[in-house]
């Protein structure tokens, strides 16, 4: 149990005044500290990319991408949907430009970007042939496979699908499987450490962030966001996250960043929290 208070603190970083137009819809937002926001809009039928204050039109005709940073000169867009060997991944300079494309496989479910590439997951796809199969796939910037879930871990747990996916501290990746409360993968060494508390986390989480000793998730059907150190049960209510939210990996000061069509806005929340790196 925590010992000491903690605080759920928010901060808006796009609201309707910010916005070109009266009417329209996020699709997707992207948050570094040292680059900015990145959102990607529909509004009437056409599609924006907006980084920071910049309005560009998007390169890509899809209504429904992924967006996120690569570093102070890249995005990325990734289409979740693909026809056979379509590209559906586009490295994006920040004048809009598409700089690299490939694919990636069908059927994407999320995406997390670290330095040693991004990591792709696929919904259902012990259903899939070809790399949605994998369930989790990390790519090169080049486009090729550098680690797959079911070839390169000989000893793992049977997914169906992936929940929550964020990225952890260097090259690890954790993820929230349909069947078991948390996971950590390190691709370098091909190693899994499974936590099977909180179980609260199979409670219909799609948002968690990792911090330290400490997991941060979000409960879709309440909103309600949840603090536990790593392996323990107990999990202490934080406040609300409204929208839909995603967390951040730990380079970034905040954890979680929400999108929401009815206030028309984007926040960001940071959890203040003094026991992160101490073990109890």
């Amino acid at each position: 149990m925590l010992k000491t208070p903690i605080h759920l603190i928010e901060q808006v970083v796009f609201t309707s005044g910010d916005s070109r137009f009266k009417e329209y819809s996020i699709r997707d937002a992207d948050w570094q500290d040292e680059n900015g926001l990145v959102l990607y809009l529909s509004i009437k039928g056409r599609n924006w990319l907006v980084i920071n204050s910049e309005w560009l039109p998007s390169p890509i005709n899809d209504p429904n991408p992924f967006v996120r940073w690569i570093d102070q000169d890249r995005i990325v867009l990734v289409q979740r949907r693909s026809g056979r060997f379509e590209r559906n991944i586009f490295v994006l300079n920040l004048s809009g430009e598409i700089t690299a494309s490939f694919y990636a496989g069908d059927a994407i479910e999320d995406i997390a970007v670290g330095p040693e590439g991004f990591w792709l997951s696929y919904y259902y796809g012990g259903f899939r042939k070809g790399l949605p199969s994998e369930k989790l796939v990390l790519f090169g910037w080049d486009g090729l496979p550098i680690f797959k879930y079911e070839t390169d871990l000989p000893d793992k747990p049977n997914i169906l699908e992936i929940l929550a996916l964020v990225k952890g501290e260097n090259s690890a990746i954790w993820l929230v499987p349909l069947l078991k409360p948390l996971v950590e993968i390190v691709p370098e060494s091909k190693s899994i450490t499974i936590h099977n508390e909180p179980d609260l986390l199979n409670k219909g989480t799609f948002s968690i962030s990792i911090r330290g000793d400490f997991v941060y998730f979000v409960l879709e059907d309440t909103k309600w966001c949840y603090a536990c150190r790593i392996g323990e049960e107990s999990a202490q209510p934080v406040g609300k996250i409204k929208g839909v939210s995603r967390g951040l990996p730990p380079t970034e000061s905040y954890n979680f960043i929400s999108r929401s069509d009815t206030w028309s806005e984007v926040k960001l929340y940071r959890i203040d929290n003094k026991e992160e790196y101490f073990l109890a």
